[in-house]
């Protein structure tokens, strides 16, 4: 019987190799029924995480599309005419292979633990717990574009199961509901377990502290709750009264579950950064300077438009028509229409003889993606569900009558103020360039501008628009957010624009194209009927339309 011993080729992974690492697949390693692997369980953790979110999702889904649909931005390069369609098969196509791959990790935990004696196994009843949890919350992200999903009968060689070679998909209906239940058992046995193996060191969002991973449970318990609160709303409404009313909820920054990782987490493929595709966006920056929103400088830096700059760069022009306009500021947004691109003078790219930029449109804050960008020694780090983000949709299932031990009001206002001081942390981790902390004056001056302080007539379109600022990283919850809500649209606090391509207003797509697979492909029937089951909804449209709607996604 052939025995490989990965732990060293783990721990070189763990290292820092994850992406270039000669390591044996684990897919050759599964199909080769002689093999034993003698593996601690608690190395594969990271392996969970780290493939939470990798550089080529952020490429594909995050630059090129969500940063763009949502409007945080306006592209600069790349997919100029076509980014609000299925320009690249890579679309949510990365999505589900980060999904698959932690469920392959997740469930060869399981698997090995299983094969211990009982004693031994107790010991890894929280990793277990712990790996369960990160993956459903990105199965969460992965349904909102895929639908159906294999879940329950999903990497059968990896938990030594040879007969699940062709699993089920399970539907969105039959998923939140198995989620819900899961995250609640996890929660119960990380509450209550004892004599566990520590997870330090190997966790990346809590290090191994069981205290915050059972507030997680819970906190994902209502961002399911929100999902299918259109669909099943008496289901919906009792989750939430149940997570609300339970004393292991987060109750500050600490507790936001937010993956973070050395500086290099990115460093396999993203050759590209944020501010080679996309600048701040019209609608964003009108919001963000609006408002007097803190939060622009961590979000974007500052251009280099001063009033001298401004002067000099016009000096060294010969034909007035290309001057920059003396009323632009450091902070200025370009617009999100490809046909007005080339007269908007804020997107226009421009240096002054010397090589300063001088395009007024202002760059991302790139360390927020990748921490050692232009030579940064700052983390990395992704957001999946922060305090902020808990605070906004509690605020929001309380306004809707669930009590509990605060008011909407109480919700949002720490939401608000939570969210800034996240930022602010997040900034000095990422050591973001031109990093200034926000202060608590800010935080109270900006909590007392208009459209900000609490405004029961604008209740809803004030916790929207919080959500949505919160949610600039992790986009796919903008994403969710709006088809959820209609938030942002052209009224809100929030003002989208209409995107105008080709002389046509855009819209947002809803979710992934889809198409039979060929006769004879893997798990062919499962596939087909996948595909059927949801196209029975008649709000889901042809399977090829990306505009179609989702289950949960209800009109």
């Amino acid at each position: 019987m052939n025995k490989i011993k990965l732990g060293a080729c783990l721990g070189a992974l763990i290292a820092g190799s994850l992406f270039t690492t000669s390591c044996e697949d684990f897919t050759d390693i599964n199909t080769d029924a002689g093999t034993v692997l003698e593996v601690d369980p608690l190395t594969l953790l990271y392996q969970v995480e780290s493939n939470y979110n990798t550089y080529q999702s952020m490429w594909d889904d995050s630059y090129a599309c969500k940063l763009r649909w949502l409007q945080y931005c306006t592209g600069i390069w790349g997919y100029g005419t076509t980014n609000f369609t299925f320009f690249n098969s890579r679309i949510g196509q990365t999505l589900y292979t980060e999904y698959n791959t932690m469920g392959s990790y997740t469930r060869h935990i399981e698997h090995l633990v299983s094969q211990m004696p009982e004693e031994e196994a107790a010991q890894y009843s929280d990793l277990v717990q712990v790996a369960r949890i990160n993956l459903i919350a990105k199965g969460i992200a992965t349904t909102d574009m895929h639908g159906s999903l294999v879940y329950s009968d999903g990497w059968g060689m990896r938990s030594g199961n040879m007969e699940l070679l062709e699993p089920r998909f399970q539907t969105q209906e039959e998923l939140f509901p198995l989620w819900e239940k899961e995250l609640k058992a996890a929660a119960a046995a990380l509450k209550t377990s004892t004599g566990q193996k520590s997870l330090k060191g190997y966790d990346v969002s809590f290090n191994g502290e069981t205290s915050q991973w059972v507030k997680a449970a819970n906190a994902v318990q209502l961002r399911i709750a929100l999902r299918i609160w259109k669909r099943m709303p008496q289901q919906a409404e009792e989750i939430a009264r149940d997570v609300l009313t339970n004393s292991d909820i987060p109750t500050g920054i600490d507790d936001s579950f937010i993956m973070r990782f050395d500086k290099l987490f990115t460093s396999g493929g993203d050759w590209h950064s944020v501010i080679d595709m996309d600048r701040a966006s019209t609608p964003f920056m009108n919001y963000l300077k609006g408002y007097n929103d803190p939060r622009k400088r961590i979000f974007f830096q500052i251009n280099n438009l001063t009033p001298e700059n401004i002067a000099k760069y016009n000096s060294e022009q010969t034909d007035p028509e290309n001057y920059i306009p003396t009323d632009f500021t450091r902070w200025e947004g370009g617009t999100v229409s490809n046909d007005l691109k080339s007269k908007d003078k804020r997107y226009i790219a421009r240096s002054l003889k010397d090589g300063t930029d001088m395009r007024a449109a202002n760059k991302p804050q790139t360390r927020l993606w990748k921490g050692m960008q232009d030579e940064g020694s700052g983390g990395s780090w992704f957001p999946i569900l922060t305090y902020a983000d808990f605070c906004f949709m509690a605020s929001e299932f309380t306004l809707s009558g669930i009590v509990n031990s605060k008011t909407a009001q109480e919700w949002y206002e720490e939401g608000v103020r939570s969210s800034l001081m996240q930022w602010s942390e997040i900034g000095a981790y990422c050591m973001i360039n031109d990093y200034q902390a926000i202060t608590t004056q800010e935080i109270d001056n900006f909590m007392a501008e208009p459209d900000i302080a609490w405004n029961p007539a604008k209740a809803l379109d004030q916790i929207y628009c919080q959500s949505y600022v919160e949610h600039y990283k992790n986009n796919n919850e903008a994403w969710a957010l709006w088809r959820r809500t209609g938030y942002p649209n052209r009224t809100s606090i929030v003002q989208f624009d209409d995107v105008i391509i080709n002389k046509e207003i855009q819209r947002v797509p809803r979710r992934t194209r889809f198409a039979y697979p060929a006769v004879g492909s893997p798990n062919y029937a499962n596939a087909v009927e996948r595909i059927e089951t949801m196209a029975k909804d008649p709000e889901f449209g042809r399977i090829e339309d990306e505009f179609g709607r989702l289950w949960w996604d209800k009109e």
